[in-house]
């Protein structure tokens, strides 16, 4: 017969609540490598999104230095249509006169190999909401010309102040998740994903 003094069985072990544990991180698996079929269709529709605003300008004749603001962050697609927007990115940066690019450093990692003579100008931030944005305000703030116009990839409605200098044109990365003080202040919205559509190779 056991005396009460005892220690039972369970007294070496640890007590606690399951609720109590943090929560799983998810584990990282690797992308698959992209196929010589990807390869090929996120060329095309990079090419037909290029050509696109060649024949559709976005800048406005006469309205001041052109600025081209990239927020990587708001711009996240599969891999198809990542490397065909880094390509949009390209076309538009060659033709602004100033080009603030940033995103968090998974973001500007991933688009770095497809950002041509441009892939040191994107500026990483650590994560955090909307630092981005931050870094891409102050760079077209940072513009010495009297007049300016900006062309926006974003959703963001913290770049509706910059119409006070001149024209904002927003190509949005989805115009259902497109802030209405945005679309308000910009002169022109263009649906990059209803683009997409459009000109996607059958």
């Amino acid at each position: 017969m056991a005396l009460g003094n005892q220690r039972g069985e369970w007294d070496d072990y640890e007590w606690f609540r399951l609720a109590d544990l943090p929560a799983p991180r998810p584990r990282r698996t690797a992308a698959p490598a992209p196929t010589e079929e990807d390869d090929a269709t996120a060329g095309a529709l990079g090419e037909a999104l290029s050509g696109w605003v060649r024949s559709n300008p976005v800048w406005h004749d006469g309205a001041g230095d052109r600025v081209l603001l990239v927020d990587l962050d708001n711009l996240r697609a599969g891999a198809v249509r990542w490397r065909a927007r880094m390509e949009l990115v390209v076309a538009l940066a060659r033709s602004a006169d100033h080009v603030v690019i940033s995103g968090q450093h998974a973001a500007v990692d991933r688009g770095l190999p497809h950002l041509a003579e441009f892939g040191p100008v994107a500026q990483p931030v650590p994560d955090g909401a909307d630092l981005a944005d931050f870094v891409l305000l102050e760079g077209a703030q940072a513009v010495p010309a009297r007049s300016r116009q900006v062309v926006v990839l974003s959703n963001d409605g913290i770049f509706a102040e910059l119409a006070d200098r001149g024209p904002v044109t927003v190509l949005s990365p989805g115009a259902s998740a497109l802030s209405d003080r945005l679309f308000d202040a910009a002169r022109v919205v263009i649906d990059l994903m209803t683009l997409e559509r459009r000109l996607a190779p059958a």
